[in-house]
Parts: C-alpha cells; sequence; structure tokens
C-alpha cells in the first residue's frame, strides 16, 4: 500500500513539473508575433528605421548625452516631465514594472534594452531635478535633459508631439506630451512605437520579438 502512495505521489509530483516546465516554457519561449499581432498589441514598427540626431543634451546624472550611447542596445524612450501629475508617473511605474519582468524572465534581453524619459520641460527640469526624479522609479532609468531648441528638434524627427512652453511665471503649468514609447533599435535608429495603455507581459513578448526579427 505504501508503495503504491509512493508511486502515486512521485506521479503527481511528475506532472505537477511537466506543467510548471511548460507554463515556464511557454513564457520565455512564445514564438514571434506577427505584425498584425504586434499592430493589434499597440505597436507600430516601421518598414524602414529612421535615421535622426539627438542635438546636444545631459543625462540626469549630469554627464554629456553621447548619441552613440543608443549603439547596440534597444532604447525605449518615454518624453514627458518631472512635473506631471498623472501620465508620467503611472507610465513610469509600468516602464519599472516591465523592466522587472524582464530581469526576471529573460536576463540577457535585459541587458540588451534601456529605458529613458526625455524631458519637454526644461524651463522646469534641470539635472538636478531629474536626478531627484528618475531615481524614485528605477535606478537605472536615464534622464534626458537640455536647451529646448535641440530637445524639440529631437521629439520632431521621431514624430513626437510637443508643444514648447515659453517661460511661465506660474510653477504649476502644465505641458502636453505623448504617451507613446518611442523605439531605437540597436543600429541607432527609430524604429517604431508602442501605444498606451502599457502592460509589463505585452511589451516583454513585443521586445523579445522585435530582438527576434532583428538583424
Amino acid at each position: 500500500m505504501k508503495k503504491s502512495v509512493q508511486l502515486t505521489v512521485f506521479a503527481l509530483v511528475g506532472i505537477i513539473a511537466l506543467v510548471v516546465g511548460l507554463t515556464f516554457y511557454r513564457t520565455i519561449y512564445k514564438p514571434p508575433m506577427s505584425t498584425e499581432q504586434l499592430r493589434q498589441s499597440g505597436t507600430v514598427v516601421f518598414d524602414a528605421a529612421r535615421s535622426f540626431e539627438t542635438g546636444k543634451l545631459l543625462k540626469h546624472t549630469g554627464e554629456e548625452f553621447d548619441q552613440n550611447d543608443f549603439n547596440g542596445k534597444w532604447s525605449l524612450l518615454y518624453f514627458g516631465y518631472t512635473f506631471c501629475p498623472d501620465i508620467c508617473p503611472v507610465s513610469l511605474t509600468k516602464m519599472n514594472q516591465f523592466h522587472k519582468l524582464l530581469a526576471e524572465k529573460d536576463p540577457e534581453l535585459a541587458e540588451k534594452i534601456k529605458v529613458y524619459m526625455v524631458t519637454v520641460d526644461p524651463q522646469r527640469d534641470t539635472v538636478e531635478q531629474m536626478g531627484q526624479y528618475m531615481p524614485y522609479f528605477n535606478p537605472e532609468f536615464v534622464g534626458l535633459t537640455g536647451e529646448m531648441k535641440y530637445l524639440y528638434n529631437f521629439a520632431r524627427q521621431l514624430n513626437v508631439p510637443f508643444s514648447p512652453v515659453a517661460q511661465q511665471s506660474d510653477e504649476f503649468y502644465l505641458v502636453d506630451h505623448s504617451a507613446n514609447i518611442f523605439v531605437v533599435n540597436p543600429k541607432g535608429d527609430y524604429h517604431g512605437f508602442i501605444r498606451p495603455p502599457l502592460d509589463a507581459a505585452k511589451m516583454l513578448n513585443v521586445m523579445k520579438t522585435l530582438d527576434r526579427n532583428f538583424d
């Protein structure tokens, strides 16, 4: 009787291990999404990637940003500002959830992805302000700021809706901006964009697909 119980237990353990293994496999090794599936997920990939120039920008650490930093990695760009009352904090929180899920499920791909927030409000988003803001969401995220002319030109090349704000006396003014995530490929070219709502699992599958299809 004991032997049959042991065999039953072993069989159950084996089945559970198989189910867990299949679930893990399906999570990690999902087949690449088709162009139509990407579109349905809110992701637009261009037929031909587009080159662009950032101009002179500064990181939230105070270091000069080198556009060559885009090379060799997937870069996910969010255009927002630190005084944003709602959309930006929510979006960066979602990006942090994606970043953590990616590190857990696919550490190799996680090493190839960098997240940036480019300010649309350089009047208030100084290096010091962004230096306090960015680590709150994720110490690996990079904030970029600089002169309005460079930021505006950068955004325009990526077709980012951007309405520059002139000098304001009201410290609580708001800035209109996009909630999309703009994707730069490892060659440093504008590859496409991801529309909200942002979801960690969806973004994981999207980025795995983009990486597998990239050459």
